[in-house]
């Protein structure tokens, strides 16, 4: 078989030497991905590469492809996944031929002429139906565009896949058959994962690294080697993450020191979340005793460029902090890990359960970095997300001719973006918008649209450990997250609310921080109540405390009673609570809230007297009645009167239970039991 030579601006015989060069200025381990790499495209022949995330498959390619001369007009690269589909596989439909057939626009696709070499990532996680027809054009390399013929220009389709495809092709025809159109495979990992390992990866990065610098390098492996374990292996990216991200400690103290403590920053890093031993136990055990202090060169800094944002570096850690610590509390790790993120600069997925304010920390930070509302780009995913969204809407001018979008709607020219609740989207929307947080250009039609934002902040209320299991859409996304945090509280007790409370009011009055205390009390109590672990959020707190002063005053009252707190029934996030709150309440004020419990029985001995007026006119107008009449209005008055007598005696049993030492409450209780008895005295007498 004939074999064309002249595909690539180079000779055969410099294929391997360059494609090695190339590889082995950037990676290491990369020999023998080289050699499978210039095979592919000597022959040429397509390539599957598998291999466990992270260890850098489609960037050696894209390495080695740039090394041969090829420029990134003449190389196609496209997710799959499970929402890959085959109008999104053969470039969409042609919008001016829909009036008579149905017909693809492949100018977008993988077939158009310019693509010399196709990528595709995450291959064989797409559904059969496009993993069929896929097959069929690789074989015949020619696809059937309605009833035209168009030829797959491309000479070779290099397949890049995290999974073992030994595990996944037997039972699954439709990948079976597409694999067999892959003459090379090679799996992609390293051989260990030891201290000298990743020594070598940050000998790449860092080939001129200062004496200091070597010296961090070293610590840093030693700690990363030490973190690996049966379930968990740092992966290169990873590694590389770590290295920049405890690097910047040493920027954001503005001396360059690197200090023990840099190094429990690489919890932050994306896939540390899943790590189940006690981890700043573990990297202290790995660094040597006493202090450390490294002060690192410019050589050992991967981007020493100054203020990549408006707002300069050196401003950027303590703008975070004063913003956020004015407003919010136990918000230390989020401080720290937007300051990474804004400093290096680099994406962030902040996770945890809802209520915590995590949207609101984000656009106090950016605002306070001076970027207005109108500068932040601000989107809410959900399973109704679409990819026509995503990109802006279409841009209706040219519907007639082809689909592109509208992308000055979208978050492409804003530096700053805020995505939430991005895990809820369908794959059919995350997988584009990997593709483009990866290249940082979206393919509008035929026209490259440049990603132009800096910092891009995913929230969410859901745990990226679970969706990641079962979705490989999401799994890919969330690597382009570097930094990553859940956001919690690491405690909610009595004292954890009366801190919110006083961030939330910090001119309240002596009055209103006794109100504080016992609402925190409750909150607390009913935590601990709860069997499935629920906890009531900051802002359910927050909303709950602001019914209860309401009602205070919507009823005229200058005291807080029962029925005032129990409004926090009616905030969001409290219906799922079964049991009986009232009770509950009740015992929580038993032990720190007796004012509450006091003033209630005031309030309802007020109420009750009025009752018992109210009783007395019923047994005067019944006077002016002749007959049955008479009878009936007495009957009602007595039933009214034996319910009045209840509820007093409620009051005593309740005044009972009430033990106080304060002497102001001892006082506070014997005028509530004197009025009470009063109360009574008079029913009795009326009676």
């Amino acid at each position: 078989m004939a074999v064309d030579s002249k595909w690539l601006p180079i000779s055969r015989a410099e294929i391997l030497p360059k494609v090695l060069d190339g590889l082995q200025q950037r990676f290491i381990y990369s020999d023998e991905i080289g050699d499978v790499l210039s095979a592919a495209l000597y022959e040429p022949c397509n390539l599957l590469l598998w291999g466990p995330g992270g260890h850098g498959k489609s960037d050696m390619v894209l390495a080695a492809l740039r090394a041969i001369g090829l420029t990134d007009d003449e190389i196609f690269i496209q997710s799959f996944g499970e929402g890959m589909s085959e109008d999104r596989l053969w470039g969409g439909p042609d919008m001016a031929s829909l009036d008579t057939c149905v017909r693809y626009d492949t100018s977008r696709s993988f077939l158009a002429p310019q693509y010399k070499v196709v990528i595709f990532e995450e291959l064989f996680d797409a559904p059969a139906q496009a993993l069929l027809p896929l097959k069929d054009v690789l074989t015949r390399r020619v696809f059937m565009n309605g009833p035209d013929r168009v030829p797959m220009h491309a000479k070779v389709v290099i397949a890049c896949t995290n999974k073992d495809p030994r595990d996944f092709v037997e039972g699954n025809d439709a990948v079976q058959a597409l694999m067999e159109r892959f003459l090379l495979q090679k799996e992609v990992r390293w051989p260990q994962y030891e201290e000298k390992n990743y020594r070598e990866l940050f000998a790449k990065v860092h080939p001129n690294a200062s004496a200091a610098g070597y010296e961090f390098q070293r610590l840093l492996s030693r700690v990363i080697a030490g973190l690996n374990e049966e379930a968990f292996t740092m992966s290169p990216r990873m590694a590389l993450q770590s290295l920049e991200v405890v690097a910047n400690c040493a920027r954001i103290r503005g001396d360059n020191l690197i200090t023990a403590d840099a190094f429990q920053s690489i919890r932050f890093v994306q896939g540390m979340q899943s790590y189940t031993a006690d981890l700043s136990r573990k990297i202290e055990k790995q660094l040597p005793s006493g202090a450390i202090k490294l002060k690192l060169e410019a050589s050992d800094l991967r981007d020493a460029s100054e203020d990549p944002l408006r707002t300069s570096r050196a401003q950027i850690p303590a703008l975070i902090s004063n913003s956020l610590k004015s407003r919010y509390i136990h918000c230390d790790e989020i401080i720290q890990v937007l300051t990474h993120a804004f400093y290096q600069p680099c994406n962030v997925l902040l996770w945890g359960p809802g209520g915590h304010g995590k949207s609101d920390m984000v656009m106090t930070a950016l605002r306070k970095l001076g970027y207005g509302e109108e500068e932040i780009f601000l989107q809410s995913f959900g399973e109704g997300m679409s990819e026509d969204r995503l990109w802006g809407g279409p841009d209706i001018s040219k519907l007639d001719e082809c689909l592109e979008y509208d992308t000055d709607r979208s978050f492409l020219p804003y530096e700053m973006v805020v995505l939430e609740e991005i895990l809820d989207a369908s794959s059919q929307a995350l997988l584009p918008l990997k593709d483009v947080l990866t290249r940082r250009t979206f393919m509008n039609g035929s026209r490259p649209v440049p990603m132009k934002s800096k910092v891009i902040i995913a929230c969410t209320n859901k745990d990226p450990r679970e969706f990641a299991k079962d979705s490989d859409a999401i799994k890919a996304l969330l690597e382009r997250f570097p930094l990553q945090l859940e956001v919690r509280w690491p405690s909610y007790v009595q004292s954890d609310y009366e801190a919110l409370f006083a961030k939330s009011q910090p001119d309240a009055s002596s009055d209103k921080r006794k109100l504080q205390r016992i609402y925190a009390h409750v909150i607390a109590s009913l935590n601990d109540e709860r069997e499935t672990g629920f906890k009531v959020s900051p802002r359910i707190a927050l909303g709950g405390l602001r019914l209860a002063v309401n009602s205070v005053g919507r009823h005229g009252r200058k005291r807080m009673i029962v029925e005032d707190i129990l409004t926090i029934r009616n905030v969001q996030g409290m219906e799922s609570y079964k049991r009986d709150v009232e009770s509950l309440i009740r015992s929580a004020l038993l032990e720190g809230g007796i004012e509450v419990l006091l003033s209630d029985i005031d309030e309802r001995a007020i109420k009750l007297r009025g009752e018992m007026d109210a009783i007395n006119a019923k047994f005067d107008a019944a006077r002016t009645f002749e007959g049955e009449a008479r009878s009936e209005m007495n009957d009602l008055a007595i039933e009214a009167m034996i319910e009045l007598i209840s509820s007093v005696d409620r009051l005593r049993m309740e005044l009972v239970q009430i033990v106080v030492t304060d002497p102001k409450l001892i006082q506070w209780k014997k005028l509530s039991e004197k009025n009470v008895e009063e109360l009574a005295d008079e029913i009795e007498a009326g009676t």
